[in-house]
């Protein structure tokens, strides 16, 4: 489970309750201070508090956008705006205006008022250093906040249609050939373009209530962390009177964001059998696919005639744990359009890996550890089991043999036994290093963020500085918290001479 670090994360949260000229939405201050106390909560996601931004009632539209630009280009991993209050919209132009406390939809939408467009500008911005920025409306007609480029948009009203066919992509993460947005961007409403938004008296807003019910709560049997696409189905199904959007850029879908309450290492991990040493794995009797049920969603979800027809042979893999690092989610081809209909991913997922057989050997969990990671297992029985590779990493900066851990830098190599990864520490830092240049017409000052990651294993230190993308920082992050855990449940497996 690889979390965005709270460290290099940023988020603004605004709620207007009190309006001199619309009527007053009480529950929103509640709500966003609810919202505020959750973040920063580290069994949810644990932001320190000075990176959380709070504005209230009297904030203007200034004041919002100069927020959000402090955040983004402090922000190096996420950076989340939220808002709630009313919403207005343009009928022409179908544009979404935010409402601030001077509004009035009987005068003209631009006074009073933040223009989305405005605000998904900032969000959007291309000198900010976040990977994963996120939006949260809960406000009318939020469903109009559809302006962020490519991506897929879920659970749409017909009347949304017209609207959203001039948008370039073809499905989740698959941007269309114009869009160099190389940022994950996530946008979740609480209502379509049509719908208004409701707040109960005493209340908090519906939608905001849902939202802080699934981070108080988390979702039984959705695993250790949520993703905000899961965040979403939850919402969606709450009585909230509205129809919540959801809409990913550049994704993956199930790309975790805050931890899951509801998990427990106890009891939330589907139970496993282990088979006894020496005997042979034996295929247990599958569910026909024809009775095979799971959940429909529109887009993004597994092809429904893929999961039908490879379910056995994913099964068998998941039983042999020997084999059973050739399976892990996503197990199945996702629909390619962001209309056509899929089984549900996680549903499906879950199905999956309730029939998986813990491995018996330390070479199998090494490669289902990896390969749950990302990292490419490479077969065989040689000495080498697995390799990160990424376009934004040197080859070979981090190798995973039978009993090394492999670093290399551009400066120096180190090979560490994993008996001795309980001595590894890791230290984060940014830098911002001048990269302009000057001729004879002049200087074109500009900045870059460098991650720096230093590892340090007794008395050696390696370090890695890295862009915003940190490929090596994020693969130490996963990998050495996982290693503890597998040490916790077999110890036995770490008694190595190094």
């Amino acid at each position: 489970m690889l979390l965005p670090d709270p460290a290099l994360s940023r988020a603004v949260l605004v709620g207007v309750h009190d309006y001199r000229n619309l009527a007053p939405l009480p529950g929103v201050q509640a709500g966003v201070g609810r919202l505020a106390d959750l973040l920063c909560d580290p069994t949810v996601w644990g932001l320190p508090r000075r990176h959380v931004t709070v504005l209230g009632a009297e904030v203007t539209a200034d004041r919002i956008l100069q927020a959000v630009r402090a955040a983004g280009e402090a922000a190096a991993e996420t950076l989340l705006v939220y808002f709630a209050g009313h919403g207005l919209r343009e009928h022409r132009s179908r544009e979404l205006y935010l409402a601030l406390a001077d509004a009035d939809e009987e005068e003209h939408l631009t006074f009073g008022t933040l223009p989305y467009g405005e605000l998904v500008a900032m969000l959007r911005r291309e000198g900010f250093p976040a990977r994963r920025r996120m939006m949260f409306l809960d406000c009318c007609y939020s469903g109009l906040a559809t302006s962020m480029g490519g991506g897929s948009v879920a659970v749409v009203e017909r009347c949304d249609l017209a609207n959203l066919a001039v948008e370039t992509g073809s499905g989740e993460g698959d941007p269309g050939d114009d869009d160099d947005t190389d940022f994950v961007g996530h946008v979740m409403t609480s209502a379509s373009g049509t719908e208004e938004s409701y707040t109960p008296a005493g209340s908090y807003p519906l939608f905001t209530g849902a939202l802080i019910d699934v981070l108080e709560k988390g979702i039984p049997g959705a695993g250790p962390a949520l993703s905000a696409r899961s965040i979403w189905q939850y919402v969606r199904q709450q009585r909230i009177g509205s129809t919540p959007q959801y809409k990913a850029l550049n994704s993956r879908e199930h790309e975790p964001w805050v931890r899951n309450r509801a998990h427990d290492a106890r009891s939330g991990v589907p139970a496993q059998r282990v088979l006894p040493a020496g005997s042979e794995p034996m295929l247990s009797p599958v569910v026909p696919s024809g009775e095979l049920r799971f959940a429909t969603v529109k887009g993004g979800g597994y092809r429904i005639g893929v999961v039908k027809e490879q379910m056995r042979d994913v099964i068998a893999k998941v039983e042999d744990p020997r084999l059973g690092w050739q399976a892990v989610p996503p197990h199945f081809r996702t629909v390619s359009g962001r209309w056509f209909q899929g089984w549900d991913a996680e549903e499906v997922d879950a199905y999956v890996e309730q029939r998986r057989t813990e491995p018996t050997k330390f070479i199998d969990a090494l490669r289902l550890l990896l390969a749950r990671q990302g990292i490419t297992v490479v077969p065989g029985g040689g000495p080498v089991v697995g390799q990160l590779t990424s376009r934004f990493a040197k080859k070979g900066a981090v190798t995973f043999t039978e009993s090394h851990l492999c670093l290399k830098s551009s400066a120096a190599r180190m090979s560490i036994p994993y008996s001795e990864l309980k001595n590894v520490f890791l230290a984060t830092s940014h830098e911002v290093v001048d990269t302009g240049v000057g001729n004879d017409q002049g200087a074109f000052p500009s900045e870059s963020l460098i991650l720096v990651t230093e590892v340090t294993c007794g008395h050696r230190t390696l370090e890695f500085r890295e862009a915003s993308s940190a490929p090596v920082r994020e693969t130490l992050r996963a990998f050495l918290p996982a290693m503890k855990a597998l040490r916790a449940r077999h110890p036995e497996w770490f008694r190595m001479v190094p």
